[in-house]
C-alpha cells in the first residue's frame, strides 16, 4: 500500500519530520511531493502510481536546473547550501520512497534533522531536494522519472494563473503522451509508435489488459513464423505482415500498461519472455521456409543456429555490461550533509565526452540504428524476406547483427580498460553462472563469484561456449539434426534470458532448478559425450534434452519465478 504525504509546516524541520512519522508508520513505499508544486496530479503517476518504480524522482530535462542524472538515476542534488556541477535535469518536486529502501533511509533523515536545527541556508520549498540530496551523500540510489512535457510550477506568484495553465491539459491528453517510451530505436519511435497509437486507443476503449495484448501479439508472431515456414512468395509476404503487426502491437500492450498505469509481475515477465519466443520461430520459420523453397536444409538451418547463438550472446553483453556500467559510473560516493560541496566534482574524460556526444539527435539516433534494436532487426527479415526468401534474410540479419556486435564489443572494450579494479556487479554476475552439480560440487574456485573489471563478459561468453559448442557439433558432424539441435538450443536459451532477467531483478533461480537442468557445464559434456558414441546417441541425447529442458527450464522455472515475485508483492 502506497502512502502519499505533501509536505506542510512552516519550517523544514518541521517537513522533514513529518516524513520521519511516515517513514516508520508506512507498511509500503512512501510518496512524497512538494507542498509548493503545482501540477496535474495525472502528470505524476508515473511516479505515484506504479508499484514497481522503485525509489525514484520525478524531473525534466534542463541545463539550468538543480540535480545531474546519469543512466537515468539521479547522482548529484543542490539545494540554496549544497552545490551541484554539471547540471542536467531540475527537481519537479516529487519522490517515491520505497519500503525496502526505508531501514537505510530512516538514519539518513533522522541526522538530516540535526543538520537542519544548525544550518538556516535551506529554505522550506527546498526540503523535498534536500531530502533528495541526503539520500544520494548516503549513497541511496534515486532513479530517474522524467515527466512529460506539461505545465507545473513550484510557489508560483499567481496560485489562480498557474491552476489554469496545469489544468488546461486533459487526463486523456496525458495519458496518451504518458503511453511513450523513452529509448526506443529509431524504427520504432517514428513507425511502429505511429501506428501503435491508433490500437492503443481502441484497446483501452475495448478494456483490453495489457497481458491480454501481450498474448495477441505472442500468437501473431507464431503465426508469423509459421506463414515463413510455408516458404512460398505469397507465405512469405504474409509472414512479414504478420510479423510487423505482432510488433506493432508488442508496443500497444506497454503503452495500455503506462497509460492505465496497469503493470504486474506477470505482464513484465511475459513481455520479455515472448519477445525472444517470437524472434526466434521467425528464424525458425525462414530456415524451414528456405528449405521448402528449396534452399540446402543444412545451410538454412546452420544459418539459423548460428544467428540464435550470436543474438543470444550479444543480448547477455548488451544487458550485463548497461547494468555494471550503471554500477560503476553512477556509483555514489559518500559525502556528509553539512558539506556545501559537490562531492561528485564536475563531469569529466570519457562520461564527459560520451554525454556530449550523445546530445546531438542525429548521432544518438545513427548509433541506435547501428545498435540494431528489435524493431530494426524485424524490419530486415520482413523487407529481406519479402525481396529475396527465408534464407537470405537469415543471412542478412547476420551480417548486420554480428556488425552490431563487434560495434558495441569495441567501444565496451575501451571503456572497461577505464574502469578501476575494483570489483562491481559481483552478485549480479554470479547468479548467471548457471554452474550445475559438476563444477558447482567441485573445489572453490569454480563457484567464487566473478570479481574481474571484465565480468559483465562471462555470461556472454559462457553462453557463446555452451550454444556455439551444440551448433558446432550438429551443423559440422551431424547436420541431419540440425533442426533438433535448434530446437534443444532454442530451450537452452530460453533458460539463460531467465537466469537474466532474475539477475537483472535482484533474485537468482533455486539451486535445485539449476541442478536439476545440469547446469551448462553438465549439459554440454553430456552433448560432447554423446556425439562422440555416434549419431544415434547424439540425436537421443538431443531429444531427451528437448523434453528434460522443457519441463525444468520452461514449465517449472517460469511458475517457480512468478510464484516468488507473486510472494514479494505480498509482503
Amino acid at each position: 500500500m502506497t502512502l502519499t504525504l505533501t509536505l506542510q509546516g512552516e519550517s523544514v524541520a518541521e517537513q522533514i519530520d513529518s516524513v520521519l512519522v511516515a517513514l516508520r508508520d508506512s507498511e509500503g513505499d512512501l510518496v512524497v511531493i512538494s507542498g509548493d508544486l503545482v501540477i496535474n496530479p495525472a502528470v505524476l503517476s508515473p511516479v505515484t502510481e506504479n508499484p514497481f518504480a522503485g525509489t525514484c524522482a520525478a524531473v525534466r530535462r534542463s541545463r539550468d536546473g538543480n540535480l545531474r542524472v546519469l543512466h537515468h538515476h539521479l547522482v548529484a542534488a543542490g539545494t540554496s547550501f549544497h552545490a551541484v556541477n554539471s547540471t542536467n535535469a531540475v527537481s519537479v518536486g516529487a519522490l517515491r520512497m520505497a519500503h525496502r529502501d526505508h531501514a537505510r533511509m530512516l538514519p539518513v533523515l533522522t541526522s538530516l534533522l540535526e543538520f537542519v536545527s544548525t544550518h538556516r541556508e535551506v529554505k522550506p520549498h527546498e526540503s523535498l531536494e534536500l531530502i533528495v540530496t541526503a539520500l544520494l551523500r548516503a549513497q541511496i540510489q534515486v532513479k530517474e522519472i522524467e515527466i512529460i512535457d506539461a505545465p507545473w510550477f513550484r510557489s508560483p506568484e499567481d496560485l489562480d494563473k498557474a491552476n489554469q495553465e496545469v489544468f488546461s491539459i486533459t487526463e486523456t491528453s496525458i495519458r496518451r503522451l504518458q503511453a511513450n517510451r523513452i529509448d526506443d530505436g529509431f524504427y520504432s519511435t517514428f513507425v511502429v509508435r505511429k501506428l501503435s497509437k491508433p490500437l492503443t486507443g481502441l484497446a483501452i476503449r475495448w478494456g483490453l489488459s495489457p497481458n491480454a495484448i501481450t498474448v495477441i501479439s505472442f500468437v501473431i508472431g507464431l503465426l508469423a513464423a509459421a506463414s515463413f515456414a510455408a516458404g512460398s512468395r505469397w507465405f512469405l509476404v504474409l509472414g512479414a505482415i504478420l510479423l510487423q503487426l505482432s510488433l506493432v502491437i508488442d508496443c500497444v500492450d506497454g503503452e495500455v500498461a503506462r497509460a492505465t498505469r496497469r503493470f504486474s509481475t506477470l505482464g513484465a515477465w511475459l513481455d520479455a519472455s515472448t519477445d525472444r519466443v517470437k524472434e526466434y520461430a521467425a528464424y525458425a520459420g525462414l530456415a524451414a521456409g528456405a528449405v521448402v523453397m528449396g534452399v540446402d536444409s543444412w545451410r538454412a538451418w546452420s544459418l539459423a543456429l548460428i544467428l540464435m547463438v550470436v543474438q543470444t550472446a550479444r543480448h547477455m553483453g548488451d544487458y550485463n555490461f548497461a547494468a555494471i556500467q550503471r554500477i560503476r559510473e553512477i556509483g555514489l560516493p559518500f559525502a556528509a550533509i553539512n558539506d556545501p560541496q559537490d562531492p561528485w566534482g564536475s563531469q569529466s574524460g570519457a562520461i564527459a565526452l560520451s554525454t556530449q556526444i550523445n546530445s546531438r539527435p542525429f548521432i544518438r539516433w545513427f548509433k541506435k540504428v547501428i545498435h540494431l534494436p528489435i524493431g530494426e532487426r524485424w524490419l530486415v527479415l520482413s523487407v529481406v524476406a519479402i525481396i529475396f526468401n527465408g534464407y537470405w534474410a537469415l543471412l542478412a540479419l547476420l551480417i548486420l547483427t554480428s556488425f552490431a556486435w563487434l560495434y558495441t564489443l569495441v567501444g565496451r572494450v575501451l571503456r572497461t580498460l577505464r574502469w578501476s579494479h575494483e570489483p562491481a556487479g559481483v552478485q549480479l554476475i554470479a547468479d548467471q553462472l548457471d554452474f550445475g552439480p559438476l563444477l558447482g560440487s567441485l573445489a572453490s574456485r569454480f563457484t567464487v563469484s566473478p570479481t574481474s573489471r571484465w565480468n559483465w563478459s562471462y555470461p556472454m561468453l559462457l553462453r557463446v561456449g555452451e550454444m556455439g559448442v551444440v551448433a558446432a557439433i550438429a551443423i559440422y558432424a551431424f547436420p541431419q539434426w540440425a533442426t533438433l539441435a535448434f530446437g534443444y538450443l532454442f530451450i537452452v536459451a530460453f533458460h539463460h534470458y531467465d537466469n537474466l532477467y532474475r539477475a537483472l531483478g535482484g533474485s537468482q533461480a533455486p539451486r535445485w532448478i539449476t541442478w536439476s537442468a545440469l547446469g551448462a557445464d553438465g549439459r554440454t559434456l553430456i552433448i560432447v559425450i554423446a556425439a562422440l558414441l555416434g549419431i544415434t546417441a547424439f540425436h537421443d541425447t538431443l531429444n531427451l534434452g528437448v523434453a528434460w529442458l522443457f519441463m525444468w527450464c520452461v514449465v517449472i522455472a517460469s511458475v517457480q519465478y512468478l510464484g516468488a515475485q507473486k510472494k514479494m508483492e505480498i509482503l
